[in-house]
């Protein structure tokens, strides 16, 4: 009689052992995906904001250019176009960043970091550990 009751607890603790797993597993699964819709997020309020900021250094630019060029006409001096090279430099990053596919060619670049050069990704000193962490509260 004992062992039919020792068996079935045994049983019962194999398959609760196995529905914690399940569980924990489900967890894990959605907080990545959490995670992942929060960067999502991030990245998406940071490239609405480079637009943004995109559209006042456009704005910027047209108005330097406006008063570069009126310079230029006015005293034939081309040195009155020379503000004009940084400006466009800074707003053609930012174009680039925002509507032209800099965030991929970034991403492209990541990715092959994580391959192919994995050993400049190691953390000084290895990832911390729970002695680390003890050690670092006292």
């Amino acid at each position: 009689m004992g062992s039919v009751i020792g068996s079935a607890m045994k049983e019962n603790m194999k398959e609760q052992i196995e529905v914690q797993a399940a569980m924990q597993r489900n967890m894990l699964e959605r907080q990545i995906q959490m995670q992942m819709m929060m960067r999502d997020r991030q990245m998406s309020m940071q490239l609405a904001r480079g637009r943004e900021l995109f559209n006042w250094y456009g704005s910027f630019a047209l108005l330097v250019t406006g008063g570069a060029i009126g310079g230029f006409l006015k005293k034939k001096n081309p040195a009155a176009l020379a503000p004009l090279v940084p400006i466009y430099f800074v707003t053609g990053y930012q174009w680039d960043m925002c509507y032209n596919g800099k965030m991929n060619r970034i991403r492209a670049n990541a990715e092959k970091i994580m391959v192919d050069e994995s050993d400049m990704l190691r953390v000084p000193g290895g990832p911390p550990n729970i002695r680390d962490i003890d050690a670092a509260l006292r």
